[in-house]
């Protein structure tokens, strides 16, 4: 636990610092972002940082009289008798097993693609731009797994815009040595030799 520990808090921010297409080559590897394990607290954080769902969470009176006018919206949780969302099958043991039959609460899939998207933004700096971002769900990440997610480049070209482009294929690897979300992405990041900066296209003039 103390290494996982020390993976999560050795994430590299590229921030400032450009990173210049002509200073990348095929073949180069992406510092991992390493998640977990995965807590109740991470959910939470997750669902209150803007994360809930449709229909959004509330409590008491107001969330009671949505389940009244949706009662598929809802479950009774077994051992508090309360009415629950669905969607607690993210933070809730009880909702999980009587939705899928699973073990335990598990993440939410955007919930995953968002740290596969910090993986390229940690990479890129704030003078990049993610282009494209893919990722399937392949398998559940449950509350106690791990996931260290990686890149690698595959792909550098100029594309139909004379944009510089870089194509990052990426994974998403479980403690179980499972991969649970393959992935890719098109990062177009600065010129030295053109003098080009991608956001100059897409942020107003000042």
């Amino acid at each position: 636990m103390k290494d996982i520990e020390e993976q999560v808090l050795c994430e590299e921010f590229r921030g400032s610092k450009i990173r210049y297409w002509e200073d990348v080559q095929v073949g180069d590897e992406l510092k991992p972002v390493v998640k977990g394990p995965l807590g109740l607290t991470d959910e939470i954080a997750f669902l209150v940082g803007g994360g809930a769902p449709i229909p959004s969470l509330a409590a008491h009176g107001v969330q009671l009289r949505k389940y009244h006018n949706h009662p598929a919206w809802s479950f009774r949780d077994p051992e508090t008798h309360a009415l629950e969302p669905i969607y607690a099958v993210h933070y809730n043991k009880a909702a999980a097993r009587a939705q899928g039959g699973l073990p335990n609460p598990y993440d939410v899939g955007f919930q995953r693609q968002s740290w596969q998207i910090e993986l390229f933004t940690d990479w890129m700096g704030d003078d990049g731009f993610l282009a494209k971002s893919s990722a399937q769900y392949r398998k559940f990440v449950y509350h106690s797994d791990v996931v260290w997610l990686k890149g690698k480049v595959i792909k550098k070209y100029i594309d139909e815009n004379g944009e510089p482009c870089v194509d990052i294929e990426t994974m998403a690897i479980n403690q179980r040595n499972e991969e649970v979300m393959p992935g890719s992405g098109t990062v177009i990041l600065p010129s030295r030799d053109k003098k080009t900066f991608p956001l100059d296209k897409r942020l107003p003039a000042k």
